[in-house]
């Protein structure tokens, strides 16, 4: 099967949620007003994976393409500051230790920090880093300040991802992308080179594109239902595969950081918004009924 050779002007997304719209939001930053047209198809009665989200530090660089006030953004998707995550039972039931994000100690006479720690440790001395990390003291405080005189204090988000989702939207709406509400009845294929071709929707309306982009989620509408490319199996590496997610009323401030505990099948992780928040285990089905 050769590539197509025809230039890419209509471009589908197939499904919303954080994906969908984090997709169209990009697309339309980046192509708003040159001859492309961007349609969304989604479907209000197809849910998501409404959960509170954990992301990373580049969660800001993505939105500081999309334009994104940082204030804004937490109001509008219940978020809460997130300087690193806490891992509980890892290296044993009684185990913990945190990961911050942001940097470890500074160099010294041109010598990496942690030949210092490695010396510091073989003498005897105390195994807390925290001291040489300002995200991790920030967070065993629970407080936060976008910089500080020390420098900026690496940071990600927790949000709602359904609220995260809304909120692109308008974005990706205001960039010229068209969402179109309805379920696939079929996707059709070139019968020449087989690469998607259209979607049929169940009222009969066609959507066609030249590049389809699947965030479907799990069911893998486009790539693994019509294309059958099919999945590279990793469960020998990686044998959680199965999650299950709820939410759960908040008790106490949010702290800034994910909590992150091992299982005896996989492990279980706790998000905390502004409103409530996100719990989910993540397992092996072949350990776990």
């Amino acid at each position: 099967m050769s590539a197509r050779a025809r230039p890419v002007q209509r471009i589908v997304i197939l499904g919303g949620g954080s994906a969908g719209w984090m997709t169209a939001a990009a697309l339309g930053r980046a192509l708003g007003g040159q001859r492309h047209s961007i349609t969304l198809v989604e479907s209000e009665a197809i849910g998501t994976v409404g959960v509170g989200e954990a992301t990373v530090p580049p969660i800001q660089e993505f939105n500081r393409y999309l334009r994104i006030d940082p204030a804004e953004f937490l109001r509008a998707t219940s978020g809460t500051i997130k300087l690193g995550i806490q891992f509980d039972g890892w290296g044993g039931a009684d185990s913990s230790y945190f990961h911050p994000f942001g940097y470890l100690g500074v160099e010294m006479g041109g010598i990496h920090f942690h030949h210092y720690w490695l010396r510091h440790l073989a003498q005897g001395g105390d195994p807390d880093h925290a001291p040489y990390n300002l995200e991790t003291l920030a967070a065993r405080a629970e407080r936060f300040a976008p910089a500080t005189r020390l420098g900026p204090v690496h940071h990600a988000v927790h949000f709602d991802a359904a609220g995260y989702a809304r909120f692109l939207r308008g974005h990706a709406e205001a960039s010229g992308v068209v969402r179109v509400e309805g379920k696939v009845a079929e996707v059709r294929l070139d019968p020449e080179d087989g690469f998607i071709d259209s979607l049929l929707l169940d009222d009969g309306r066609v959507i066609d594109g030249d590049l389809f982009v699947d965030c479907s989620g799990f069911r893998g509408v486009l790539i693994e239902g019509a294309l059958e490319t099919g999945y590279v199996d990793w469960r020998h590496w990686l044998p959680c595969d199965s999650a299950v997610a709820m939410p759960a009323s908040r008790a106490g401030d949010p702290p800034p950081y994910t909590r992150s505990t091992a299982r005896e099948a996989g492990w279980q992780w706790r998000i905390p918004l502004q409103h409530r928040d996100g719990n989910g285990y993540v397992y092996s089905s072949a350990h776990l009924e």
